[in-house]
């Protein structure tokens, strides 16, 4: 049987001079071996892999050293903030979370995308993902032309583009045969599905927001996966590969059992997130790392649907502190405070302008020191918070239900 491993680990390894603690809470549960396939199944010549494996030793070697280096190696471009499922564990569906976001863009521009996409391409970003916090594949703007734009357009345009890596997570549940056309067309490098146990587990945490039709929500997004796999295979390419994701409590009756439904499936790399608790808008005192900081301000950018920077896509509720600017081409950002609403304003720039901030830069100082408690946000992320292990079953979390006990945390005084 696979054990579950820490993703990334191989290469993390080679660098241990950084003595504060920094971390994946992802784990491989696939073996070795099928992560290898599904890592080199992606290039298609050794010219590629060998800019893959300089990306990723790069994006060790800068955690190891606090080093940002001149430019981000990733950049997360979020189509959509909005998503067509309520799963239990997940922060979209929390009070704070709808305040950060209650008047804002929730689909990315055309003209933003490509704006992003072609900087991204000129400063050469190796890696894009197309989704934050909603689900991608709901994307559906209209672009300067009066042309219909899709998630597969762009997956396709930074594919022109010349993009290395390009890759979306999606729950996988509104895809039509077209738009699968379209994506394995596009030729992404992977798309991650959440899929949170089998049959009834999953049924329990990925409940949607509007009754799925046609057919059970595993059964669709099985499907789903077949499709792709079964017309990527049919045209002779070697991707997009697919992952699924999960938390570990849904597969706990039986993780081997997962594993194997989802490898006969077609998916070529199964990772399981130990489970996060986002209820509340602060950790409690003592779940706080002390001796710990955050990789991602030395390694990569986000950008929201409504063009927001931010330093790091564990501050899901665009914190203001870890706020860097905004790509031009958007409505003004918009938030409810004291249960009013009030439009934001950060200053408009390029993604490299965001990159070499002062603000970025006394983040990357204050998390270099040891001193990241010094931002709010920071502080209170759940990415540096107390970890349990994959194998973790919180107390707290119903494991019948699939759902915490209570909705609530209890705040510090």
């Amino acid at each position: 049987m696979s054990e579950f491993r820490i993703k990334g680990k191989d290469v993390a390894s080679k660098y241990t001079a950084n003595k504060l603690e920094f971390d994946e809470s992802t784990y491989c549960y696939s073996s070795e071996q099928k992560e290898k396939e599904f890592i080199d199944s992606q290039f298609s010549s050794i010219d590629e892999k060998e800019k893959y494996k300089a990306y990723r030793e790069e994006w060790h070697r800068r955690a190891d050293e606090c080093d940002s280096g001149d430019k981000p190696l990733a950049v997360i471009c979020e189509l959509v903030s909005s998503c067509n499922l309520k799963c239990e564990m997940c922060y979209t569906i929390t009070e704070e979370f709808q305040e950060a976001v209650v008047g804002d863009q929730r689909m990315m521009p055309w003209e933003m995308v490509v704006r992003i996409v072609d900087e991204c391409a000129e400063i050469g970003v190796p890696s894009m993902l197309f989704s934050w916090r909603g689900e991608s594949t709901m994307y559906r703007v209209k672009g300067p032309d009066g042309k219909p734009r899709d998630f597969a357009d762009a997956l396709a345009y930074a594919r022109k583009k010349g993009i290395l890596e390009i890759t979306s997570l999606t729950n996988g549940r509104i895809m039509s045969l077209e738009l699968i056309e379209k994506m394995v067309k596009a030729q992404p490098n992977w798309l991650s599905f959440s899929i949170d146990g089998l049959e009834e587990e999953y049924g329990k945490v990925r409940k949607a927001v509007k009754t799925d039709k046609g057919c059970e929500p595993f059964e669709l997004v099985t499907s789903n996966i077949k499709n792709i796999v079964q017309l990527r295979d049919q045209l002779g390419f070697s991707k997009p590969q697919i992952r699924t994701n999960t938390i570990f409590p849904a597969i706990a009756k039986n993780p081997i059992k997962y594993r194997e439904f989802m490898e006969n499936l077609g998916v070529g790399l199964v990772t399981i997130n130990e489970i996060l608790d986002f209820r509340g808008l602060e950790l409690p005192d003592d779940d706080i790392l002390d001796n710990w900081m955050c990789m991602y301000p030395f390694q990569r950018l986000v950008i929201s649907a409504n063009g927001t920077v931010m330093a790091c896509p564990g501050a899901h509720n665009e914190e203001d502190d870890v706020a860097l600017g905004r790509i031009p081409g958007g409505i003004k950002k918009r938030v409810k405070i004291n249960g009013a609403n009030k439009d934001i304003e950060y200053p408009e720039g390029t993604l490299m302008d965001a990159w070499n901030s002062e603000k970025l830069i006394r983040v990357r100082e204050l998390h270099a020191t040891n001193r990241r408690k010094e931002i709010w946000a920071c502080k209170h992320c759940r990415h540096g918070a107390k970890k349990y292990g994959v194998k973790w079953l919180p107390d707290e979390w119903d494991m019948e239900k699939m759902q915490w006990k209570t909705q609530r945390r209890f705040r510090n005084n």
